[in-house]
């Protein structure tokens, strides 16, 4: 398929046939008519053929062929002008080439830096891209950081405020367990000051007549039975016993 392509072009010189033409295809055909092919690009490999078939066609179209030695000295100095007219057209065919040569190289030229700007371009931007990568995971961690460094203080504080109301609870207990005993302790001195109170003023007291004496005077000279103080009473009651005989 593609050799029937550039056959097709050799035979015909359809100006179609190169627009489907693939890179090699161009160069098998360029090859063929022995042109010299300075692009690299299939457009500009396109035009650099069909430039230069034109001109050859155009170089050729204008030759004439040789007049013979009898024909008149008007016709040699015709000759003459038209082989110059064609010589004039050939330099300018030349030049034109040259010039076309010339702007297709700037055009590569001007692609390859364009191509090198890009690419400067698209690394640069991926170094900076890859920059605020590691700057925002710089951050992130720096943010993760602080954030387990206020974790941390926060439950230390916890466990100090609890420490402290623990330890505040202890010495109101204490407090309290003092306290009781302490009242306990002055109740029973209380209530042993009130005993010996009672056993000096029996004591005291002169005994009265048998005869008189009743049973409120006897309980008047007793304490109170108290069930939690039975022991206390009985020794009491003991010594008032002996004391009233």
């Amino acid at each position: 398929m593609e050799n029937e392509k550039v056959a097709r072009f050799i035979d015909t010189r359809d100006e179609q046939v190169p627009e489907d033409c693939t890179k090699a295809q161009l160069q098998s055909i360029a090859d063929h008519f022995g042109i010299k092919l300075r692009s690299s690009k299939v457009g500009e490999r396109r035009l650099e053929i069909m430039t230069q078939l034109r001109a050859r066609d155009e170089a050729l179209g204008e030759e004439q062929p040789q007049t013979p030695a009898s024909v008149g000295e008007h016709l040699s100095i015709g000759g003459s002008s038209r082989g110059s007219s064609g010589s004039r057209r050939s330099v300018k065919l030349e030049i034109l080439k040259l010039q076309l040569e010339a702007q297709l190289r700037r055009e590569e030229r001007e692609a390859e830096a364009q191509l090198r700007r890009e690419e400067r371009e698209a690394e640069a931007q991926l170094k900076r891209d890859e920059q605020e990568r590691e700057a925002q995971l710089k951050r992130e961690e720096q943010e993760r950081r602080a954030q387990l460094k206020r974790e941390e203080r926060e439950a230390q504080l916890r466990k100090e405020e609890r420490e402290h109301e623990a330890q505040l609870r202890r010495e109101e207990a204490q407090l309290r367990r003092e306290e009781r005993e302490l009242e306990a302790k002055l109740k029973q001195q209380e209530v042993e000051a009130n005993k010996d109170v009672e056993l000096k003023r029996a004591e005291l007291a002169p005994p009265a007549p048998p005869q008189q004496e009743d049973r409120r005077v006897r309980e008047r000279d007793l304490p109170v039975f108290v069930p939690n103080e039975a022991e206390g009473f009985f020794d009491h009651f003991e010594r008032v016993a002996t004391l009233k005989k």
